[in-house]
């Protein structure tokens, strides 16, 4: 909106086709003050890093080679991470987000904000996670690509906690079915039966589970000669999923009402 001598509402010429920037600068600075403020909790986010990797640690510290199912373990614990960050972000502030949409807040924005807070929360336990790993494991990935295939996944993880954060009306809702999109991703792997025995519809599932792809790459730079264009490419198909997660969960928040 603009007046007569052309001069534009605060933050309006910052709005772009996808989202209002002003409105999601604003929207990150106050979601990040409430993630310092409620240290205990972010602590305890923080904490599963570490733990899941002394874990890993424990199993396959004396373990002579390392197995692929290390790797499996590495991105579903990512997986996981990402998921319970995020499944409650949207659903507890419930109420606010309805009445700040009666004031034109942008949706496009708000979740911007949540991915990318929660993102900056995910990097410090992708990094907690590889680090501890890769002091007393020979993983056999360079620690650059370890960190971003694990990156990815975490982030593929958090946009699917937001689209089950804003798919609910409770927050024992969301957690409880973190467990329902995480327990596929082992049915449906080939931890369960090899990959060559899944057929029909088992196998549209199989390919499409997220953390494959997350594995694919960890496996894809353990070689000996690894293409890193391969490796890469499995790590942009969790973007591409992670778009699509935030992709259906705009029009879910977009037509919520009181």
């Amino acid at each position: 909106m603009s007046d007569h001598d052309g001069q534009h509402e605060p933050g309006e010429e910052k709005k772009d086709r996808f989202f209002d920037r002003y409105q999601a600068a604003v929207l990150s600075d106050r979601y990040m003050d409430i993630i310092r403020a409620d240290w205990k909790n972010t602590g305890l986010l923080l904490l599963q890093a570490p733990v899941l990797a002394f874990m890993a640690v424990m199993v396959w510290q004396n373990v002579d080679k390392t197995t692929p199912t290390l790797y499996f373990v590495m991105v579903l614990s990512m997986f996981w991470i990402g998921c319970m960050n995020a499944c409650r972000e949207i659903v507890k502030e419930r109420a606010l987000f309805l009445r700040e949409r009666m004031f034109n807040l942008d949706v496009g924005a708000y979740l911007y904000s949540k991915v990318r807070v929660l993102s900056l929360v995910g990097i410090v336990q992708v990094g907690l996670y590889a680090v501890i790993v890769a002091k007393h494991i020979d993983t056999r990935v360079p620690i650059g690509w370890l960190l971003l295939a694990l990156l990815a996944t975490v982030i593929c993880g958090t946009c699917l906690g937001l689209l089950i954060s804003a798919s609910v009306k409770r927050s024992d809702y969301a957690v409880g079915l973190v467990p329902l999109v995480i327990i596929p991703q082992i049915v449906f792997s080939e931890f369960t039966i090899p990959e060559d025995q899944y057929q029909g519809l088992s196998e549209w599932i199989f390919r499409l589970m997220p953390s494959r792809w997350g594995y694919e790459s960890l496996m894809e730079f353990a070689q000996t000669a690894p293409h890193a264009l391969a490796g890469a490419g499995y790590m942009l198909v969790m973007v591409v999923y992670s778009l699509v997660f935030l992709l259906i969960a705009y029009p879910i928040l977009k037509w919520q009402k009181y």
